[in-house]
């Protein structure tokens, strides 16, 4: 066509030619094919046509060109709600502030200059809108809509149940889902909406609805459905998902693949995680770090650093949730050595300032003993939040510096920081540790009073720990009998290491009984007891004690330390030279 264009045989190509090339180059996402049917269409005299200048938006919006997109908005002279519409889709499409900005502007501009908007431009603006604080805009969006007259159908009923979903303005969704009629994209946004504001119940029923009026169910439906199951915590249920998955596609995509490894790994099934990870065939960087999220949350530390060392032999980038899980990884272990080279590539990566990497070097230093670091770090921080007092309350608290906790605490109440529930427990530990009845006594009660914080099992053990220690026996029992709680393990074996120490032979033997009551096979209570008998020269029931232990055939754990793994750390550290080069 354009051969014969000057020799008269064919006629020129006009708007509608060169405006169905420019959309097919925009279906393909072929920009360099686009920019050179944007130069014929300029040197045809058509560029300034309005179909051709809102198909050259579009395409150049979905290629991903913003500022080529802009151009060719600001630069034609009559635009179609087509062409405000690709721009303001263009603009929410790149998932930023700024540009959500900027289609807010140009929204609100377009209704000055009395252009009205489409249902395609109603369900772009809406994904500006996915935050809480941004529900009363969504709700006057909606507002907008409905007083311009515009119908709701399925596909701007989907986006409005997401908007809300996103924003947690439940009530209206349930509205909305009554009023439209209901497609597969419409079921998917609504139960995909309750899932994200914790309806499950609703969630389930939905996705029961879908199936009982035959919805045809996507991969993205069963994405959602594991995001309910992830919050319920039932493994039966994430096996039953999974398994209607594998029945009902010929092949999950990546997106339910790693769903599906998230989801075993909060539910604490590790081999199904991995079975899962080995049968995903592309892999993305969201492959990587959901096992290596279902490792940390699963408390396999040594697992963590090894499969990060994968990562790094095979040149995977490292996110800044990686980095976080291999510092946790590295302070549970105390391994200060991998700690370091951790600490070194995130500042090369320059995320050493990212507020929760910041709080993961707090701990990571704390908890090996670099207390002064710790500190340095915490001091540099400009954005301090609970986690970061938290780890560094902790840390003096459990490496005799207990003053400093408690001072550390007065710091946080001057600096109006809300504590939670981690904090107390530092914080009664310290109390505890220092004898100071009086003042730990005080923080309990300040926990409901103060802060509206409902006691747990682990700040009554503690409150228990307080009284035994300081040989108030009978505060300690009568606090016992006054818990809402059953008493657990942990606590009648702070009770007995107590009497041990004051050489209460009575209430030792009922922390004992009680101890052996709740787990009949662990018999170190016999040898705390039999210590106790020693201790006040009872030698004949100290005898009975370990006869009694021996008849059992009972075996006394042996001692353990931990010892450094020289050759995982320089594993780690020529990985990380890898990484780098």
């Amino acid at each position: 066509m354009l051969h014969g264009a000057g020799q008269g045989s064919w006629d020129r190509p006009d708007s509608f030619t060169l405006g169905a090339l420019v959309a097919g180059c925009s279906r393909a996402r072929d920009v360099d094919a686009g920019v050179q049917v944007h130069a014929c269409a300029a040197k045809f005299g058509v560029d300034e046509d309005e179909s051709v200048a809102a198909a050259l938006v579009d395409m150049y919006a979905k290629c991903g060109w913003v500022d080529s997109s802009w151009r060719a908005f600001t630069l034609a002279p009559q635009r179609s709600v087509l062409s405000w519409t690709s721009m303001i889709a263009c603009l929410v499409n790149q998932g930023s502030s700024g540009y959500y900005d900027a289609a807010i502007l140009l929204f609100k501009k377009m209704l000055a200059l009395k252009v009205c908007p489409t249902n395609a431009t109603f369900s772009c603006i809406l994904k500006v809108f996915d935050t809480p604080e941004l529900l009363s805009v969504g709700m006057q969006i909606h507002g907008c809509l409905l007083k311009m007259g515009t119908e709701v159908d399925t596909a701007l009923g989907s986006a409005l149940m997401t908007m809300y979903g996103r924003c947690g303005g439940v009530d209206e969704i349930a509205r909305l889902a009554c009023r439209i009629r209901h497609d597969v994209f419409s079921w998917t946004s609504l139960l995909g909406a309750y899932a994200r504001n914790g309806y499950n119940a609703e969630a389930i029923g939905v996705f029961k609805e879908m199936i009982l009026t035959n919805v045809a169910i996507d991969q993205s439906a069963m994405t959602c459905l594991l995001e309910v199951c992830s919050s319920v915590g039932q493994l039966r249920m994430v096996r039953e998902v999974h398994c209607y998955a594998l029945k009902t596609f010929f092949k999950l995509d990546t997106l339910l693949l790693n769903a599906t490894i998230t989801v075993y790994g909060r539910c604490g099934d590790t081999t199904s995680a991995e079975t899962v990870f080995n049968l995903v065939e592309e892999k993305d960087i969201i492959s990587w770090t959901a096992l290596l999220t279902c490792y940390t949350q699963n408390g396999l530390d040594e697992e963590v650093l090894l499969f990060f060392r994968e990562m790094l032999r095979r040149g995977l980038g490292s996110p800044v949730f990686c980095m976080t899980s291999v510092l946790r990884a590295c302070s549970s272990t105390s391994n200060l050595a991998v700690g370091l080279q951790i600490h070194s590539r995130t500042v090369k990566l320059g995320i050493d300032d990212d507020n929760s990497v910041e709080n993961a070097l707090v701990t990571l230093y704390a908890n090996c003993g670099s207390v002064q670091v710790a500190l340095k770090i915490f001091n540099s921080m400009s954005n301090r939040d609970i986690v970061t007092w938290n780890a560094l309350l902790t840390s003096f608290s459990q490496h005799g510096n207990e003053v400093a906790a408690i001072r550390l605490f007065d710091l946080m109440q001057e600096e109006e920081v809300c504590p939670d529930d981690y904090t107390f427990v530092g914080l009664l530990s310290s109390c505890s540790r220092m004898g100071l009845v009086k003042e730990g006594c005080e923080y309990f009660n300040e926990m409901k009073a103060k802060y509206n914080l409902e006691p747990k099992m682990v700040h009554y053990t503690c409150m228990v720990d307080l009284l035994a220690r300081a040989g108030r026996f009978c505060d300690a029992m009568d606090f016992i009998d006054a818990m809402p709680y059953e008493p657990d393990q942990i606590l009648w074996e702070a009770l007995l290491a107590s009497c041990k120490v004051h050489g209460n032979l009575g209430l030792g033997r009922i922390a004992a009984k009680k101890i052996l009551e709740i787990t009949p096979h662990d018999y170190s209570a016999y040898i705390t007891l039999s210590s106790i008998h020693a201790s006040v020269d009872m030698w004949d029931e100290k005898c009975w004690n370990r006869t009694v232990f021996d008849t059992q055939q009972a075996r006394k754990d042996t001692g353990r330390s931990w010892i450094d793994a020289q050759e995982l750390s320089e594993n780690i550290f020529n990985a990380l030279q890898i990484g780098v080069t």
